[in-house]
């Protein structure tokens, strides 16, 4: 079995396990994974807490928050 090592905490875990976060390209564990990302409430791409928008109903992207506010 793979593991990886969370890019926050360093936890290993089973790869299976881990989320990939693309833009940033690395692992994280299921509970940094919680604490730490939001999804878009348009458009569903995860984000960090750091990058996001407060919406209406949840977060918004950039992309999406300058589509409509910009």
């Amino acid at each position: 079995m793979e593991t990886v090592k969370c890019e926050i905490c360093g936890k290993e875990l089973p790869e299976s396990e881990a989320h990939y976060y693309e833009p940033g390209e690395y692992h994280v564990c299921p509970d940094c994974w919680e604490n730490e990302f939001v999804t878009c409430e348009r458009c569903g791409e995860h984000i960090t807490y750091d990058e996001a928008h407060k919406g209406i109903h949840g977060y918004l992207c950039d992309c999406c928050y300058d589509d409509l506010f910009g």
